[in-house]
Parts: structure tokens; C-alpha cells; sequence
């Protein structure tokens, strides 16, 4: 059985202002560690909306937990996709390849679905070079007609 430190919410986000590239190493090791062993319920959190200069370390310690145990924050890392140039975009695509197409596609599809509806051409190009490396196409997706639309709209 897996021992996981039991924490509040408050200090899980505390521990995760303090994964800021801009703090000393020291902090950023301490507070990866204390993260590594956040409950799975609770991994939704390491990805904040905002904090980019935390993004990075987030995404590494999910990709370290490894799928099953980062299933909560799927989503939050279909979000990351939205631009490569981000920090953890690139290591977020390569937890969607571990996990498989058949597990990433509707993580993928759903950010295409949001990216259409918001007419970001941009976004919709990261998510077809997604598509692209994740090896997803057309069939994989539940709505063919969005995959077609994103990539119609991404290349214009």
C-alpha cells in the first residue's frame, strides 16, 4: 500500500508557489519532494492557472508519479498544450504518450473542443502538432468533424 503525505490544500499550494524556478534549488527540491507524495485526489493542484515559473517542476514530478496516480491532473495538462513555448508543455505531451492514444485522445479532443469555440487558430496548431507526434488522427477522435476543423483553422 502507497503512503502518501496527507496535506490541506493550503500547504499543497504553498509547497507549490515554492517549485518557482526563480527560489534557491534547496526550496525547489524540498517542496518536489513533499509534492511527490501528495495523494492522488490532490494532484489536480500542482498545476495552478497562474505560475508559470512553477509549471515545469509540476509537470516532471507528475510524469514521475506516473499514470494511474496522476489521473487528476490530465486535464490541467491537456491545458499546457495550449502553447509548446510554456514551461512543462513539451514534458506534459510526453505523459500523453506513456499513457497511450487511446487514453489521451479525450483529454486532447475536449482543449480542441475549447479552442474552436475561442477561434485560437494558435492554440489549435499546438494541439494538432499534439495530434501529430501523439500519433492521433481523425478516427481517434469521438467528432471527426472537429478534428478536420482543427486542422483546417490551425493551418490558416
Amino acid at each position: 500500500m502507497n503512503e502518501y503525505v496527507i496535506l490541506e490544500d493550503e500547504e499543497i499550494i504553498h509547497y507549490v508557489d515554492n517549485l518557482n524556478w526563480n527560489l534557491p534549488k534547496d526550496i525547489q527540491r524540498e517542496s518536489m519532494e513533499v509534492l511527490s507524495q501528495v495523494h492522488p485526489d490532490k494532484v489536480d493542484l500542482l498545476i495552478p492557472k497562474f505560475g508559470k515559473e512553477t509549471w515545469g517542476n509540476a509537470i516532471y514530478i507528475l510524469r514521475k508519479m506516473g499514470y494511474p496516480r496522476n489521473r487528476g491532473a490530465l486535464p490541467l495538462l491537456a491545458g499546457q498544450i495550449m502553447d509548446r513555448n510554456w514551461p512543462g508543455s513539451l514534458e506534459a505531451l510526453e505523459i500523453f504518450r506513456e499513457i497511450g492514444k487511446r487514453m489521451s485522445t479525450p483529454f486532447i479532443e475536449n482543449e480542441c473542443s475549447k479552442a474552436i469555440k475561442q477561434k485560437d487558430n494558435d492554440w489549435l496548431e499546438h494541439l494538432q502538432y499534439a495530434c501529430e507526434s501523439l500519433g492521433i488522427t481523425e478516427e481517434d477522435f469521438n467528432d471527426a468533424q472537429q478534428y478536420k476543423m482543427m486542422i483546417t483553422l490551425a493551418e490558416q
